[in-house]
């Protein structure tokens, strides 16, 4: 069983396939399903013959709005069909929508199936997907004992956990880096296919925090009309501004999200 909280500060899918709509979803399930097969093989001979069952938690709208604000959905309906295409590719792969859970619904949907699937027999090999904030390291210690891998993730890291770790580097884009101790956000690591010919580029851009973006989206309420002011919340204060380096080492500096404009340097 694989447990995954989709959120863009744990673990969110590479844009070839959440930009995609329902194909995206489907080339999503086929891809992971693969990957977890190659992982699985070496610890078990009937490995090909094991039921598959993924479970993705996530708040749809809230991730809808982080990806409509950086250009790279239209709107929640596409997201929508791309979370379809995913569940219906597969018998065993289901997307739930938790919505915005007063008690962190993925969170706590996460830690729930912890503690059922790890109890229950049937289950041979359990993958998870999250972050510290949702499953706590004294979590892990009330679980009975069950091979449990975990996802690598920098936030777990300094938590030493004896469980062994993976990466789908296929499937999932590379984790936010970790806040530093002083609170100051730190380069975020990403890719993103761009240019026409679909190749994949390597994006450097700050981390934002959640107060940062709902400043800029309250400025752009309070101001209205095409004011590029401080108060005016203008929409290039909704982009982020990136770095982006190519297959061939070309450069573009700008900024994400419809509005933005970028500059290629050769």
């Amino acid at each position: 069983m694989v447990l995954i909280e989709a959120d863009p500060d744990g673990f969110m899918f590479l844009d070839k396939y959440t930009t995609k709509g329902s194909k995206g979803g489907e080339a999503l399930a086929d891809e992971l399903s693969a990957r977890l097969r190659e992982y699985l093989r070496p610890l078990y001979d009937d490995a090909d013959k094991l039921d598959l069952l993924v479970r993705v938690y996530a708040n749809l709208e809230g991730m809808a709005n982080a990806m409509v604000r950086e250009g790279k959905v239209r709107n929640l309906g596409q997201l929508r069909a791309f979370a379809t295409g995913f569940c219906a590719r597969v018998p065993g792969f289901d997307w739930i929508d938790v919505g915005v859970g007063k008690e962190g619904g993925a969170g706590r949907k996460i830690r729930e199936n912890l503690t059922l699937s790890t109890s229950h027999l049937q289950c041979r090999h359990l993958l998870l997907a999250t972050t510290p904030g949702s499953v706590p390291a004294t979590f892990f210690s009330s679980l009975p004992t069950a091979p449990l891998t975990i996802l690598d993730h920098p936030s777990f890291k300094a938590l030493a956990l004896p469980n062994p770790t993976t990466t789908l580097p296929s499937v999932f884009l590379a984790p936010p880096l970790p806040r530093s101790r002083n609170g100051r956000p730190q380069l975020q690591l990403a890719s993103k296919e761009e240019g026409r010919d679909g190749s994949t580029w390597l994006v450097i851009r700050p981390e934002r925090s959640r107060s940062q973006g709902a400043g800029s989206r309250s400025g752009s309420r309070r101001g209205g009309g095409r004011g590029g002011g401080r108060g005016g919340g203008s929409d290039d204060e909704d982009s982020a501004l990136s770095i982006s380096i190519g297959p061939d080492n070309t450069v573009s500096v700008g900024r994400d999200g419809p509005n933005g404009r970028k500059r290629i340097l050769n």
